[in-house]
């Protein structure tokens, strides 16, 4: 049958925009009124409310649950709300909900959106790499004009900077860390921190288009020079992640491609995900995740138990392995976000060199 849309009358005209059958709540089911009937208990107009509209729409059988709300107020809600119903069921998915499964591919329209994300984010990646290779060194750390350290908040302010002027926008910040911190995956970084030379930066960016789409790109740089262990994590890392990018194709099992790169680390001595589960050091984390609406979406490229997920047409996803060795001071990651259009053909959303060191004045 038709879709009904109850919507706010303030979001009346984005609703609108939808094609679906509208019902305004606050014309139909007015929240003022209803917490004047319960004497301002919000709990219990909210059930009133839900059973109004279960009942005028006539909601029967299983009701699916979607959406985001403070974990402890939708057990109780919905708790009170199963208590009065009669012939409808409310029901929850843990894994593979409907939106999800929706969510996983996307057709070439949204892979369009996404081609987009990854242009405007690739170019505030580069930006940001000729920003830093324009200041000179002074004592092993990149000074600005005024002759004070450049910091790690003086780069992010310029990275916020450039997402701005490109339209986009971060809902959940970046990473940008330096020697020890970038051995810890999702360490932000310390704003207080000068740019040093010699010591491995991790900047990882997923910032969104208007549209709502995420891109999500690594580098890992150093000023100046790198160290030896360094460059030598980084060329292990870059070796596998173009192994890894040359066996993507359609058909290939996710599990795989991690088992792929846990197979190549475990063989030069790294522990891994696999081999040492919950290990600080080494190959923590799994290959890569779905992008999309959200930043982290299906398919998995993990080789948890029960991920039977095979690549297929609209799947968009980063490829991201990286070494991590937080008490030597470093870390190194790689990360380029691809799409299987709908005609199965392969396509790179990141542009970006891949250069370790950034030459500095």
């Amino acid at each position: 049958g038709l879709l009904t849309l109850v919507h706010g009358a303030m979001e009346r005209d984005t609703a609108a925009s939808t094609g679906l059958t509208l019902v305004d709540r606050d014309q139909h089911y007015n929240l003022y009124e209803l917490l004047r009937k319960h004497e301002g208990n919000r709990l219990a107009a909210m059930v009133d409310y839900l059973m109004q509209v279960v009942e005028h729409q006539e909601l029967q059988g299983r009701l699916g649950l979607f959406g985001m709300m403070d974990a402890g107020e939708a057990y109780t809600l919905f708790n009170q709300v199963q208590d009065r119903l009669e012939g409808t069921t409310l029901v929850g998915e843990f894994e593979d909900s409907l939106f999800a499964q929706a969510r996983e591919t996307k057709d070439d329209g949204e892979i369009d959106e996404l081609v987009e994300a990854g242009r405007l984010t690739s170019l505030v990646v580069r930006e940001t790499r000729d920003f830093l290779s324009g200041h000179q060194a002074r004592n092993e750390v990149l000074v600005r004009s005024d002759g004070e350290a450049l910091t790690i908040g003086d780069v992010k302010r310029f990275i916020r900077a450039r997402i701005a002027g490109y339209g986009m926008h971060e809902d959940h910040g970046c990473i940008f860390s330096q020697g020890r911190d970038a051995g810890v995956p999702h360490n932000a970084g310390d704003p207080a921190m000068p740019m040093r030379l010699g010591q491995s930066i991790v900047f990882d960016i997923f910032p969104l288009v208007p549209s709502g789409y995420f891109h999500d790109l690594t580098r890992t740089w150093s000023l100046g020079y790198a160290t030896d262990e360094v460059l030598e994590a980084w060329e292990q890392t870059k070796t596998i992640f173009d192994r890894v990018m040359a066996a993507v194709a359609l058909g290939v099992p996710c599990r795989d491609l991690q088992n792929m790169t846990c197979d190549f680390y475990e063989a030069l001595g790294h522990p891994t995900a696999r081999s040492r589960p919950g290990t600080h050091e080494g190959y923590v984390h799994s290959l890569g995740h779905g992008i999309g609406l959200d930043i982290h979406e299906e398919p998995s490229l993990s080789h948890r138990e029960g991920n039977t997920t095979v690549l297929m047409p609209g799947h968009v996803f980063s490829v991201e392995p990286g070494l991590y060795y937080p008490d030597r001071g470093f870390g190194v990651r790689i990360e380029d976000s691809v799409a299987f259009r709908e005609s199965g053909a392969l396509i790179n959303l990141t542009d970006v060199p891949y250069d370790l060191v950034v030459p500095v004045r």
